[in-house]
């Protein structure tokens, strides 16, 4: 692929991004009026203009719902992910203590790793961009000094595309640099094409002159596994369509995630579900404000002997006579806006119900007069309507995670006692990390338990009915297996993962309880 290739791709992509660049300039004025996109916005309904943000109900809404994916999906304050081995390896593999405890001290290394990174910033910025856009991205790499590192990128600087299975496989941003920033970042002036170099030699447009770069990442059609990376990458001069660098990647460096998936590539946005309401808010909260002002400064009607003698400050005298034919009066006062507050209550719940708040409303609420059973009815009823949006950005954001694992292995920042079981014949002589053990990524966030809670809690209402059903016929314990259940049941509460022992630690504690009443009843029997 050339430079030429590249602009046009890019250019094909634009149009294809029309739709989605369309709403996304609506969205940005009264959903998301403090985003970096350069979008123009301008809107008129019933015929009235709204050139100002008279409502904030939607942008709060999407403050809100970016911040509970932040909280609910990836938590700081916690170990929010694991890795286990991967399925493709076999069970065998999949059940070795040695990998499970490397793998969960990689987990516990990545983790510190994102905590002393940018992660949590940026990837709030891209939440932002998905809950008001429907669409969000970042790039992920790795510094000099083998430090993680994240880069926003904003909604209206970038088109991608997808592969069969849904998942993005291309994608191009578009950005500005100055000769300068250019051959600080190609690490020699001698890289630039011919219009950077006369810039760059010059001492005022080396600094103001600034040209559009374009850099594509995607996967090859064909590539050597053992000589080449599966990504190429290309940094493109847009007006001369030179090539900058070109280069390759291991992963896809990019996260692009999707509130939903409806048609095409692009997410939708929760507000173009509640469109309407957003603008009708708008509309009614002007017409409030005007009946407000209305009320607090009204109109006056005087007769034409008191023009100019009015005083309309606050103790100010307006000196009358018998003979003045009439005082000052209020005129065209009358206004009754309690039906449109009633209607901006009724446009406001449906923004909330959009943005899926009353789920959120309901996690703090589950400590009333509902027994347990209501609860997890109301919860599962809840999480089943998030879950699109949940499942669709954990799908989104697992290539990430594991480039990430993958820049964290290559730069020797996890224990270098990687188990045999995991590693394959480089061909020279020695071994490298099989490509094929990469680790599931399994979620530990807040959301995850939640979900997890309410498929645990059939298995712990069914405790007493089994304990019932026992009492008939003892040989129905025999047909579950409740020491598997009990894992499970802790891990869904949100257990940490070294307070379960092992298949190799339960055993040497079941054998010290046995050897401790075997004490006890020697002891016992002595007395």
């Amino acid at each position: 692929m050339d430079g030429e290739e590249v602009v046009s791709l890019y250019s094909s992509l634009e149009r294809e991004k029309q739709d989605a660049a369309s709403w996304a300039s609506e969205l940005k004025k009264f959903v998301y009026p403090f985003s970096p996109t350069g979008l123009p916005s301008s809107f008129s309904f019933l015929g009235v203009g709204l050139k100002n943000l008279h409502d904030s109900t939607a942008v709060r809404a999407n403050q809100r719902l970016a911040a509970a994916h932040q909280s609910f999906l990836s938590d700081p304050g916690k170990l929010w992910f694991s890795f286990e081995p991967s399925a493709a390896l076999g069970s065998t593999i999949q059940k070795s203590g040695p990998v499970k405890k490397w793998l969960r001290d990689c987990a516990e290394r990545t983790y510190q790793a994102l905590a002393e990174s940018n992660f949590y910033t940026v990837n709030h910025q891209a939440l932002l961009d998905r809950c008001g856009f429907g669409t969000g991205s970042y790039y992920g790499g790795i510094s000099n000094d083998n430090r993680l590192m994240f880069s926003y990128v904003p909604f209206d600087s970038f088109v991608f595309s997808e592969d069969e299975q849904g998942m993005p496989n291309l994608l191009i941003r578009r950005f500005e640099w100055n000769a300068v920033q250019a051959a600080r970042w190609l690490g020699d002036a001698k890289k630039l094409n011919r219009a950077m170099k006369d810039a760059y030699e010059d001492e005022t447009e080396r600094v103001k002159k600034k040209f559009t770069i374009l850099h594509a990442v995607g996967r090859k059609e064909k590539y050597d596994p053992l000589t080449e990376k599966e990504y190429f990458s290309f940094y493109i001069e847009k007006g001369s369509k030179d090539v900058l660098e070109e280069g390759e990647f291991g992963e896809f460096p990019y996260m692009v995630s999707r509130f939903l998936k409806w048609v095409g590539p692009w997410g939708l946005a929760p507000a173009r579900l509640c469109w309407s309401n957003i603008l009708s808010l708008q509309y009614s909260r002007r017409i409030t404000r005007t009946l407000g002002e209305l009320k607090a400064f009204p109109r006056l009607k005087i007769t034409k002997d008191l023009v100019g003698r009015v005083s309309l400050r606050p103790g100010g005298w307006t000196v009358v006579s018998a003979a003045d034919a009439g005082f000052p009066s209020e005129w065209g006062t009358v206004g009754d806006y309690r039906e449109v507050m009633n209607e901006m209550e009724m446009d406001r719940q449906e923004v909330r119900s959009a943005f899926y708040l009353d789920m959120l409303d309901l996690f703090g609420a589950q400590t009333g007069q509902m027994t347990a059973t209501e609860v997890n009815a109301r919860l599962e009823e809840r999480l089943l309507a998030f879950s699109p949006t949940f499942c669709q950005h954990l799908n989104d954001f697992r290539p990430m995670m594991l480039r990430i694992f993958r820049l964290m292995l290559d730069a020797g920042l996890f224990d270098p006692n990687v188990p045999s079981e995991l590693m394959i014949p480089n061909g020279l002589g020695g071994k490298e990390f099989n490509p094929k053990a990469l680790p599931d990524v399994v979620y530990n966030s807040k959301f995850a338990q939640l979900m997890k809670q309410v498929q645990l809690s059939g298995l712990v209402g069914s405790q007493e009915t089994i304990a019932n059903m026992a009492k008939f016929d003892p040989g129905v314990i025999a047909r579950f297996d409740f020491d598997f259940a009990a894992q499970e049941v802790a891990r869904g509460m949100g257990v940490p993962e070294g307070f379960i022992r092992n298949d190799t630690e339960k055993k040497e504690a079941l054998k010290e309880m046995q050897d401790r009443m075997m004490m006890e009843q020697s002891s016992a029997g002595e007395g």
